[in-house]
């Protein structure tokens, strides 16, 4: 299997309902990492860099909804949230290696747990010193259009205009290969999905096709000039896809009290209110193995 990029990973190339996590794992692990994160009353966090609207810099501040999240979570276990920004390898391996179980060859401390890593079996399958849990969110590719242009939001029948995406993403790898390429010379290629949400706004664009957390927190108060769809994308690995968490293998007894704090918190609705206040549709992950 070819390396897993983070680009690839994150837009959505895992398969759908796929997972491995807490559920599978006996509750007779060792205490110690848990322990050690009470003594020392902090959970540190590892959350992507420049991850809009997950987790970003906004005035020198970092914020987003991984960040939100990690800060209720630590909350639920009654000690601090200490929240590290993770720059993104190659491969989500690579983020795991050194953010949760081996650490960089810099040094510095690594963090308990990280974030927005993909729930997925065959990637838990590859990365056996770290444990994948805790699905927060389903994501899905959506379609945000301006009416005017393209008058509809099946993918089949897409007018020759021009169409932003992130570039090398699924999205991009459909458009190029959909119907022959008939697309192929309308497709604007953009460094982010927030970028690609700009050429549809300032009218480059005639559409987008990007996850749907990144176009409806990008879009804001503008979808109601540009309506948004929800798509599959046949041909491809997946349409969708559950995110989670991650921690080193040894740290199981963490799982679950981090398990526990993110169904309490999506019990109550502090999950969906966090989504929310950056313009994001919460959508619980459906029942996984």
């Amino acid at each position: 299997m070819a390396p897993v990029t983070r680009r690839r990973f994150l837009s959505g190339l895992a398969a759908t309902g796929a997972a491995i996590g807490a559920s599978a794992v006996p509750r007779t692990a060792s205490a110690r990492p848990l322990d050690e994160v009470m003594e020392r009353g902090r959970l540190r966090v590892a959350v992507y860099r420049d991850f809009r609207p997950f987790s970003f810099q906004q005035d020198g501040i970092l914020v987003g909804i991984d960040v939100d999240l990690a800060r209720a979570i630590a909350g639920k276990l009654g000690v601090k949230a200490d929240i590290v920004e993770q720059i993104a390898g190659e491969t989500v391996s690579d983020d795991l290696r050194v953010a949760v179980w081996r650490g960089s060859l810099f040094g510095g401390e690594l963090a308990d747990i990280m974030m927005h890593i993909p729930y997925d079996k065959q990637f838990g399958l590859m990365n056996p010193e770290a444990v994948l849990f805790g699905p927060y969110h389903h994501e899905v590719f959506a379609l945000a259009r301006n009416p005017q242009r393209v008058r509809s939001a099946m993918l089949a029948t897409l007018p020759e205009e021009p169409i932003a995406v992130e570039i090398d993403s699924i999205p991009d790898f459909f458009l190029l290969g959909l119907q022959g390429g008939r697309l192929r010379s309308h497709i604007i290629h953009c460094p982010t999905p927030e970028a690609a949400v700009e050429k549809l706004t300032s009218g480059e664009a005639a559409a987008v096709l990007a996850p749907l957390s990144q176009v409806q927190a990008a879009l804001g108060a503008r979808a109601e000039q540009f309506p948004i769809a929800t798509v599959t994308l046949p041909g491809m690995m997946t349409s969708s896809w559950n995110v989670g968490m991650a921690t080193k293998e040894n740290s199981r007894d963490l799982v679950y009290a981090v398990g526990d704090a993110v169904a309490a918190l999506t019990e109550d609705g502090t999950m969906a209110r966090i989504f929310a206040s950056y313009g994001v549709t919460h959508t619980p992950p459906p029942l996984v193995e």
